[in-house]
């Protein structure tokens, strides 16, 4: 695969009046938003479950102390991602419009598309094994378990998005509790949507009466909810996810061994430009309890 002047003839004729370059594609990432970056300095990367301590009991005149245990480990290696392409001289010498230079633009582009998609990645997957959390189920399910004596719990559903089922699913995430069933802080503060859901989604955070309803009562959800809309990455058109993006941003991950690189060289025989870039990087978290996934139909 080559650019060459034959496939790019009109951008060679000082004739040409206008060329059509391809969209820009620009858009604000949300990787910021939902991930906490980190340097990888080893070939696989592992992060551990902490395991809570149990529930304090009545003080018999002694103290009671208690034994503490490691929970889930989760590893986690580099995948590694790279695109060229290869410019004929006579093309990049007689280019007129830039299209060259644009092409290699789009090059760029098509890395920070491909971070991009490797964040999502993370919730499209949401409901399957292709990411998993410390317990080795996926990053919603029904029924995770714990490595430390607690019970099984679950972090997926199947209700669509609505007001009322914001706040039944606010209700079960506020009440998840800890690797040995103790009671924890949860607080959800963000609804994760896809395009199709960005008009109800806001509905539903900024109406100060409740919704589709003709009572006149206030709206509990309004200004309760950060809302993230991650247009055209998230591929599900229903899926929706709460998430308590304080306890996000420490456990859900986005590794670099390498950031993205740009490479440029000339190859000798067929007298071309090679422009190139490279990527080795990961997703992955141990813990779920700052999510509650619906995977709705």
């Amino acid at each position: 695969m080559i650019l060459t002047q034959a496939n790019w003839s009109s951008v060679v004729q000082r004739d040409l009046s206008e060329v059509f370059l391809e969209q820009y594609r620009d858009f604000e990432s949300l990787l910021p938003m939902m991930f906490r970056f980190a340097d990888a300095v080893q070939g696989t990367e592992k992060d551990l479950e902490a395991g809570d301590i149990g529930s304090v009991p009545e003080f018999q005149g002694q103290i009671t102390y208690d034994e503490s245990k490691e929970g889930y480990s989760k590893s986690i290696s580099e995948t590694e991602h790279a695109l060229g392409i290869k410019v004929q001289r006579k093309l990049l010498r007689n280019d007129l419009y830039d299209v060259v230079r644009t092409q290699v633009g789009l090059l760029a582009q098509a890395f920070r598309q491909k971070k991009e998609q490797i964040g999502a990645s993370i919730f499209n997957n949401a409901f399957n094994t292709t990411h998993t959390v410390g317990d080795g189920l996926a990053l919603c399910s029904t029924a995770h378990t714990s490595k430390v004596g607690g019970s099984n719990q679950g972090n997926s559903g199947t209700s669509a998005l609505s007001a009322a089922n914001v706040e039944a699913t606010r209700i079960l995430m506020v009440k998840f509790q800890t690797n040995r069933d103790n009671i924890r802080t949860a607080s959800p503060d963000m609804l994760l949507l896809p395009t199709d859901l960005h008009e109800k989604g806001w509905e539903i955070v900024n109406s100060y009466g409740k919704m589709d309803t003709a009572l006149n009562n206030r709206n509990f959800h309004v200004g309760r909810w950060k809302l993230a809309i991650w247009d055209n990455f998230l591929t599900d058109t229903n899926n929706w996810f709460m998430i308590d993006s304080r306890l996000m941003k420490r456990v859900l991950k986005f590794r670099e061994w390498e950031p993205t690189s740009f490479f440029r060289t000339g190859e000798f025989d067929t007298i071309t430009q090679k422009y190139a870039g490279f990527c080795s990087n990961a997703v992955s978290t141990p813990e779920w309890r700052w999510v509650y996934g619906q995977n709705a139909a």
